[in-house]
């Protein structure tokens, strides 16, 4: 296989202007218009009883599967460090879940499998949507059908020639485990988490959740106060980018473009992987764990993959 590095630059949150076309085998009709990794463009929102109001400055990112699989991120630019756990929270919100289309195809019915908010884990919610070329609407609907929030997406690009070394790697992971790892293979140290995600997209862009371990309690109330915020975060990572891949060495590299921390905006991580069929281990660089040299390592497995994330994708 010949050494090749999918670059990535800002320039690829541009949005595609080519139009729609549907060539699904294996998915579902219904979920097509929905399937794609999108970039928030402009969001409403309503308080109770109130008009949609501008949201200003939204960004976000939104991936969804032809197998009805999806991941949702909405943040705002430029947010300050100085906000406190209360105020980066009502400032981040993320979930992953299921959706499905009803029969008139106007409509998504979404399941949350988990959310920054612990008061919102196993809470359905309903979308009417309309997709225009490369823009999707969603507007989020109350129980009694009126619009809580619209949000426009931009669907972005797939990469124009997916590397062979990258298809492996494109999909929604679900974690199912970690721990500090030894030499000798030993896990020193359990860890657990909630229902939590990290997703490769064929467009060269990721996006992850990872919860804290179950037991989070609800807020008592609409908002949280900061201790509250504290401690449903504690312990959380979410953030989007994009992502590059070196296959000899069998490293990736995740850059921040958005995240809960307001800190990370602009960093970026360095992880080793192993694919194995729906399997994908991420290895972290050494540490150190009461004198011993340890290696974080999280497993996951697939729940989409390229053919769910583009089905008009051929080799």
């Amino acid at each position: 296989m010949r050494i090749r590095a999918v670059v990535l630059a800002v320039g690829a949150l541009l949005a595609s202007q080519l139009p729609f076309t549907v060539a699904a085998q294996g998915a579902s009709s219904g979920t097509q218009p929905l399937v794609g990794t999108w970039l928030l463009s402009t969001l409403e929102r309503a308080a109770p009883g109130q008009p949609l109001a501008r949201v200003m400055n939204p960004v976000g990112m939104l991936i969804q599967a032809a197998n009805g699989y999806a991941l949702q991120i909405v943040s705002q630019s430029a947010r300050p460090t100085t906000l406190n756990a209360a105020e980066q929270f009502m400032t981040y919100r993320a979930f992953w879940g299921t959706f499905t289309v009803e029969p008139s195809g106007a409509k998504a019915n979404y399941h949350i499998d988990g959310d920054l908010d612990p008061g919102r884990k196993d809470q359905r919610f309903t979308t009417s949507f309309e997709r225009k070329g490369t823009q999707l609407v969603l507007t989020e609907l109350s129980a009694d059908g009126q619009p809580v929030q619209r949000a426009t997406w931009e669907r972005l690009p797939e990469l124009e020639a997916l590397p062979d070394y990258l298809e492996p790697v494109v999909g929604m992971w679900q974690w199912t485990g970690a721990g500090l790892y030894n030499a000798a293979g030993e896990n020193l140290q359990p860890a657990n988490r909630d229902a939590s995600l990290i997703v490769y997209t064929p467009t060269g862009h990721m996006a992850v959740l990872y919860l804290p371990p179950p037991g989070r309690k609800p807020f008592a109330g609409p908002t949280p106060t900061v201790e509250e915020a504290r401690a449903a975060w504690q312990g959380s990572v979410s953030y989007f980018g994009t992502y590059i891949v070196q296959p000899t060495s069998r490293t990736m590299f995740h850059y921040q473009l958005a995240a809960a921390n307001p800190t990370a905006v602009g960093g970026w991580f360095m992880r080793n992987f192993e694919v194995n069929g729906s399997q994908v281990k991420l290895i972290f660089p050494p540490t150190t764990l009461n004198g011993q040299q340890v290696r974080n390592t999280l497993t996951l497995k697939r729940l989409a993959g390229v053919k769910e994330m583009w089905p008009e994708f051929r080799r």
